[in-house]
């Protein structure tokens, strides 16, 4: 088992999904559209994962940021109520989110993985076969390294649902618990947030976020 599908299985476990899967063929298919080639470790997610489709995706749609919630992708579990400002792509809303006009924008041709309200995730495709590539962030022009690979992005989501049990620790704040709204209260977000940083430093984004809105 590799380090990846060990990790997609860990989040499993956390967050009751099951794996969908989908031949390395039929990935490749729907990945067609795109004129780069991805690492291994994304056709391998996406092997994994069934290549995730949205479904009620509405006629016409352009492409750009809303909150609709019937995009359905497995990975949508993990925002905890936070659906209406973070989502993961399916195939066909990545296919809509790309366009040739990124070919005179941006350097690297990536693959929307992610989209918020102020930008996107993306996953670095290659001319060349690669082995891992990096997730970087895309608001406006210019591109930033969110983390080094796939691979660390899924073992960081990991590692923080079995830590804490979440990966937004301030979005997670429960109004009907006891507790909430005292300082023991308070102090364990904070807690939590902190320990979540230090897990997305650990798998290499040294501004300590795994998710962003």
């Amino acid at each position: 088992m590799s380090i990846l599908t060990e990790a997609l299985e860990r989040i499993s476990s956390g967050v009751h999904f099951t794996k969908q899967g989908m031949s390395l063929e039929e990935v490749e298919r729907r990945l067609s559209f795109f004129p780069f080639r991805l690492s291994d470790e994304a056709y391998e997610f996406y092997q994994w994962a069934g290549a995730p489709t949205g479904d009620q995706m509405p006629d016409g749609w352009d492409g750009s940021y809303n909150d609709n919630s019937t995009y359905y992708c497995f990975l949508e579990q993990l925002l905890e109520g936070a659906d209406d400002l973070i989502h993961f792509l399916s195939l066909e809303e990545a296919e809509k989110y790309y366009s040739p006009r990124d070919a005179d924008i941006y350097d690297q041709k990536c693959l929307p993985f992610v989209s918020y309200e102020n930008g996107q995730l993306v996953i670095v495709g290659s001319e060349t076969q690669i082995e891992t590539s990096p997730v970087l962030q895309r608001e406006g022009i210019k591109d930033k390294l969110w983390f080094p690979s796939l691979t660390n992005m899924m073992l960081a989501i990991a590692e923080a649902l079995e830590t804490v049990g979440t990966i937004l620790p301030e979005l997670s704040r429960n109004y009907d618990d006891e507790d909430y709204g005292t300082d023991d209260y308070d102090n364990k977000i904070r807690k939590n947030c902190k320990i979540v940083g230090e897990i997305a430093q650990k798998y290499g984004y040294p501004r300590g976020i795994i998710l962003t809105n």
